[in-house]
Parts: structure tokens; C-alpha cells; sequence
């Protein structure tokens, strides 16, 4: 039954993960059984060693906060707050509602204005949305250094959680310097899970701004000498991390290649066939009644939906030939148009000049794509005026990534060899972004390439390049 083995390919468009995990798993069976020879061990080999060298020879705490002077540091206190966990530290009252992120100064500390600079009005309260789980019967302290204008300030810390919010009054130490530092404490209750942290409300005094700097939360009943939170992975999680990558991926390759033998290309093409089809329907019912919002089906996003459906049809077109190709390309212009995915659609034109090639060209096939461009103008002409936004420089989007992209392209600069440590990037984004920045934050650099040359440098994009070079060379 060669069908039956073409199964797995219909998770492929469904969950990668799903699939992955299945087929790995019998990679793993046939590598330890049935020892079949391995055509993409040596190209597997050659990524691991190139990342694990890039991450190898990045040097620790390369992204962090300046020294806090006055203060020790503490190795056996665990921060659970990272360097980065205050640049969303911003003021709040009920009428404004959240009131613009505070300043970051040059020596580590945020700026909060008493008033928001736009209406004049009191914050009630400042804070940093991030949360951090509970363990229930801990006593966590959160405390930061702080200094103010002004000659009296008071507050209480507000211990927010997910049962409810809890105030406590703050104590304050004098420091030399003019450095003050706060701190309260709390111990977790049943249904707590997460606190919010750092948070502070009922403000006293005659103080006009406040600059927040080096915070932390920590399991204790009293504050210990600040220590930095977590910035990212570590030498050795990074090390993890890419030779975890490459194994997976040898597993995948290899399980995939025994199922793809057995069931044929006509039948794994039927799959993932199938499989974008049962997305596509996942995305239809998401989308009614309201077609005006983009759809993520079982995806993460609706740019990860889209994209996921450009290379199911690819695959298909290179599987088979003729109506697979076919239906799976207009199952994928469905899919795309529901994601709304501007980089889907312009890989979506990969797809017909590959089906186009594969099954030769015929005026039918060209008046069949043309209708269905047709009808999809029709149906969601949405999709199509924000697909014509990529060729505008003022569209935010557009402006955001060329910030982001810049950033990247620094970070590569400073360490071309090995760029700054794999998961390093989003610390290094809030540290490095332009003033006024469109995105405060960016979790990832929107582009496969810089993102490699930033947390891998030159060695992690060699290894990347030479693995699939193997692999296209293979498929041809």
C-alpha cells in the first residue's frame, strides 16, 4: 500500500513540527536497523561544526547593562528580570491609559515622567508588562535602584497576578551617590501562576520624574546584591542548540527519504496535497463570517500560514506533475489570500513558474491562472492593495523592516565571524534600535539571511549555504 506510507506527508502543511517528529523517528529506526547509507551526512556534518565553532567562539555576556556602581555582585542569586525587562517600563493612569515608554539613559536607568508629557495627567502607576511564573509557596522580592528629583517620594509595589493584586508599601535603602534602591516581597499563593513585574502605584512625593534601572525579582525574603538576569542562551545552550538543529535535520532527511521510497512521488505529493487542503478549510472556517481579518490557521501567525502554503505547493510541483500541481497551487492562492501574506504572494509566483515548467505550458493553464487571479481580485482586493505596499518606502512596515534589517546588519558588522550568539538578537535589538523606532521591539530580524549573519556570522551562513547547496545539488 504505498499510500499508506505517504500518510506522514499530510502533516507536512498541517504542523511541520507534527511531521518532523514522525518522520525523525523512523529516521532514527532506519539509521539503527536497517543501516542505509547516508547521501547528506557529510553536508549535516559541515553545518554542526561551522555553527558549534560560531557559538563556540562568541564570547559570553555579550549583550548586558553597564556596571551598577555601589553595588556587589551576587553568583547564587538567580534574576529572573533580563537585561532587557525594563524597556517597556512605562507610566499608566485610568483616563490615558498606558503612557509612552520611559528613556533609557546611557548608565542603565529609564527615565518615567510623574505626569503623562501628553495630557498633563498624574500616572497612577508604572510598570513593565513582562510576567514571570510562581511557585506557589515562594516568597519572591522584586526590587530596582532609583534616583528622582524633587525631596520626598513614596510608593507601594503592586504584586500583580493572575488571582488579583496586591500591595505592599516599598522599603527604600539610601545609597552613596544619590542612589536609592527599593524593594517588597511576597509569597505566592495558590492560582497566583505569573507576577508582573516591575510595578509600582500609590506615588507620594514632590518628585517630577523618576530613573528606574537594574532590576530584579528573586526567590528570598529580602533583596540580595544585584546580579543580571539571563540575556539569552548561554555558551553551551547555543552549542545545544545548533547540534540539536543538525541532528534533527540529518533524522528528518533521512526519515523522510525512507517513506518517500516507499510510497512514491506521485502519492507524498498527494498528501501534502491533501494536507494544504484540510488547511485551507481550517482557514475558511476562521474566516467566516469576517473576511476582513488576516488568518493564521494552525499556524503561529498569518505570515508562517501563508508561507507554510508557497512551499507545500513547490514541494508538490516537485513531486509530481500535472493536476497535484495544479490543484495545489490554487489550494495555495487560497491559503495566501487568506494570510494576507505579502512575502507568500510574491513566493507564490515561484510556485506557477514551477508548475508552469514541470507540466509544460499550454494557453489553457495561462487562462486558467489568469481567471484565478481574476476571482481572487474580486474575492479579497484587500490582499492585493497591501501586496502593492511592498514597492512603497513610506509604508510603516516597509520602514520598520529596513530598521530592523540595519540593526542586523550592526550586529553582523561587530562580529562578521560569528555574529552575536544565536538567540542573542531581540537583547541586542533594544539596546542598538534608532530613537523613536517604529518597532520598540523586534523578537527576530524578518530575513533568513541577516538573521543568520547577525547571531552566526560568516561561519553559521557558510555552514547554512553549503548544506542546502548539497541539497539542491542533489535534487538536480
Amino acid at each position: 500500500m504505498p499510500y499508506g506510507w505517504a500518510l506522514p506527508f499530510v502533516l507536512l502543511p498541517l504542523q511541520p513540527a507534527w511531521f518532523a517528529g514522525v518522520v525523525a523517528f523512523l529516521g532514527a529506526l532506519v539509521l539503527l536497523f536497517r543501516k542505509e547509507q547516508l547521501g547528506f551526512a557529510r553536508p549535516f556534518l559541515l553545518f554542526a561544526l561551522l555553527g558549534i565553532a560560531s557559538q563556540l567562539l562568541v564570547p559570553e555576556g555579550i549583550q548586558g547593562v553597564p556596571p551598577l556602581p555601589n553595588a556587589g555582585q551576587s553568583p547564587q542569586t538567580t534574576n529572573l528580570i533580563p537585561p532587557h525587562g525594563l524597556y517597556d517600563l512605562h507610566g499608566w493612569n485610568h483616563p490615558d491609559g498606558p503612557g509612552p515608554r520611559a528613556v533609557r539613559l546611557a548608565d542603565g536607568f529609564f527615565r518615567v515622567t510623574r505626569v503623562h508629557p501628553a495630557t498633563g495627567r498624574p500616572f497612577t502607576e508604572i510598570l513593565s508588562d513582562r510576567t514571570y511564573p510562581l511557585k506557589v509557596g515562594e516568597i519572591y522580592t522584586q526590587s530596582f535602584y532609583f534616583r528622582h528629583d524633587g525631596d520626598a517620594i513614596a510608593f507601594d509595589f503592586l504584586f500583580t497576578t493572575k488571582r488579583g493584586q496586591f500591595g505592599v508599601p516599598a522599603k527604600v535603602e539610601r545609597l552613596p551617590g544619590g542612589l536609592k534602591r527599593a524593594h517588597a516581597s511576597y509569597q505566592a499563593q495558590p492560582g497566583d501562576e505569573a507576577l508582573r513585574a516591575i510595578d509600582i502605584y500609590n506615588l507620594r512625593g514632590n518628585w517630577t520624574y523618576m530613573d528606574i534601572g537594574y532590576a530584579q525579582l528573586e526567590v528570598g525574603p529580602a533583596p540580595s546584591p544585584y546580579t543580571p538576569g539571563k540575556a539569552g542562551p548561554g555558551r553551551w545552550e547555543r552549542v545545544g542548540w545548533w547540534l540539536g538543529t543538525a541532528l534533527l535535520g540529518l533524522l528528518v532527511m533521512a526519515g523522510a527519504g525512507f517513506v518517500l521510497r516507499r510510497s512514491g512521488g506521485l502519492w507524498a505529493a498527494w498528501g501534502v496535497l491533501l494536507g494544504l487542503l484540510i488547511h485551507l478549510g481550517v482557514g475558511l472556517a476562521q474566516a467566516y463570517p469576517n473576511m476582513a481579518q488576516r488568518i493564521a490557521g494552525l499556524s503561529e501567525n498569518p505570515n508562517l500560514y501563508g508561507a507554510g502554503a508557497v512551499m507545500s505547493v513547490l514541494l508538490v510541483g516537485l513531486l509530481s506533475r500535472g493536476w497535484p500541481g495544479l490543484l495545489a497551487l490554487v489550494a495555495g492562492s487560497g491559503v495566501v489570500a487568506l494570510s494576507d501574506s505579502r512575502a507568500a504572494w510574491l513566493g507564490l509566483l515561484g510556485g506557477v513558474v514551477l508548475w508552469v515548467a514541470r507540466s509544460g505550458f499550454r494557453w489553457g493553464h495561462l487562462l486558467l491562472i489568469l481567471g484565478g487571479a481574476l476571482a481572487l481580485y474580486f474575492w479579497l482586493p484587500s490582499s492585493l492593495e497591501r501586496l502593492a505596499t511592498v514597492f512603497n518606502p513610506d509604508y510603516f512596515s516597509n520602514r520598520s523592516r529596513l530598521e530592523i534589517w540595519g540593526v542586523a546588519w550592526r550586529a553582523f558588522l561587530e562580529r562578521p565571524l560569528t555574529g552575536i550568539g544565536i538567540g542573542g538578537f531581540q537583547t541586542y535589538y533594544l539596546e542598538h534600535a534608532p530613537p523613536n523606532a517604529i518597532e520598540p521591539t523586534a523578537t527576530h530580524v524578518h530575513n533568513l539571511f541577516l538573521s543568520l549573519l547577525a547571531e552566526a556570522g560568516l561561519l553559521g551562513l557558510l555552514g547554512f549555504l553549503g548544506l542546502w547547496g548539497a541539497v539542491v545539488w542533489r535534487m538536480g
